[in-house]
Parts: C-alpha cells; sequence; structure tokens
C-alpha cells in the first residue's frame, strides 16, 4: 500500500524512491468509474527529486508514473475493453496552490501544493482518473454478429425520379421577388 501521509518536500530532498501495485477496489472514487474491479493490480511509483534551476535554489520535485489496464465500456459497441494506462506526471512541490496564469497552464509540470503531508493513494487515484479517456472506444470494435447488408444502388428510385429537395428553390425565390 503507498503511504497515507509522505511529507512531499522531504521525501524530494532525500531523492526518495517508493513503487508498488494497488488493487482497482481500493481506488474508490475510480473504480465507479470502471465497468469492473477485477483484474490486474495498477503499477505506480513515485521519485522525488531536486531539480537545479540557475541562479535559484532547488526545485522541489516528485515524479509519479501509474501503469496499468482499466476495465472500461465502449461507447461505440458497448462491449468491454480494456484502457492501457501508462501516465507520468512532473509535480513541483509548492507552499501554495499557484495563481492560474498562462505561464502556469503551459507549464511542462504540474503545481502540487505539498505543505501538509500527501495521501499517496489520492495522487494515484487521481492520476489514474485524470488518464481516463472522455469518451471510451475500441480502436476497432469486435465484431458481434455479421454486418447489416448496405442497400444496393438496384433497390433506390432511378435518378430522374428522384425528388431533389431544392429543386423548387429558385420558383420560389423567383415569385417572393415579383410579389414586393
Amino acid at each position: 500500500m503507498p503511504p497515507r501521509a509522505l511529507t512531499l518536500f522531504d521525501f524530494a530532498r532525500s531523492g526518495g524512491e517508493l513503487h508498488g501495485r494497488v488493487s482497482l477496489p481500493e481506488l474508490h472514487r475510480l473504480s465507479e468509474l470502471l465497468s469492473s474491479t477485477q483484474g490486474p493490480p495498477v503499477q505506480w511509483a513515485l521519485q522525488g527529486f531536486q531539480r537545479e534551476r540557475i541562479g535559484m535554489r532547488p526545485q522541489a520535485m516528485v515524479t509519479l508514473q501509474v501503469r496499468g489496464a482499466l476495465p472500461l465500456i465502449c461507447q461505440r459497441c458497448l462491449q468491454a475493453m480494456q484502457y492501457a494506462v501508462d501516465e507520468t506526471v512532473d509535480f513541483r512541490l509548492v507552499a501554495e496552490e499557484p495563481e492560474l496564469t498562462q505561464a502556469e497552464i503551459e507549464a511542462e509540470d504540474e503545481a502540487l501544493p505539498a505543505v501538509h503531508p500527501v495521501d499517496v493513494l489520492t495522487l494515484i487515484e487521481d492520476q489514474l482518473i485524470l488518464a481516463l479517456p472522455i469518451v471510451p472506444m475500441h480502436d476497432v470494435c469486435p465484431q458481434r454478429d455479421a454486418p447489416e447488408p448496405t442497400p444496393s444502388r438496384t433497390d433506390e428510385a432511378p435518378a430522374e425520379d428522384r425528388q431533389h429537395p431544392f429543386a423548387n428553390l429558385r420558383d420560389l425565390l423567383g415569385d417572393a421577388k415579383k410579389k414586393r
């Protein structure tokens, strides 16, 4: 189990490393978004380090990596699917949440307020939730039944007999101009 309370600034300064596995049923918020909690556990790794900056104090950082297969339902074919997650995110440890500026939005890393001890399990679960697709779909859906036959051109009316939706538009516009 990941630590429930880890002081990330100390962890980063000491170059700490943690890794492990967590089963899907232990991730309660994520479990509500999955089609099942059966399957292999999610692997995770957390590494702390100090990023050197020219002319400034080193920046405390942690890198979180999560890897696993999450059971979802494809919204195209409504069949079960496994969604592979392999996410790595760098967190810049800060004393308080920074103001949301354009520079902050475009930053390569994420700011993480870490003055108080952080629940690593919550951090892992948050990253997995963020990794979920908005609309889960197979790359290519498996065939359940034979495809329905498409209508052939011989079933349609001949081109000269088909009613065109805008065929009378020119006549209608001409009538409207005459009435003015």
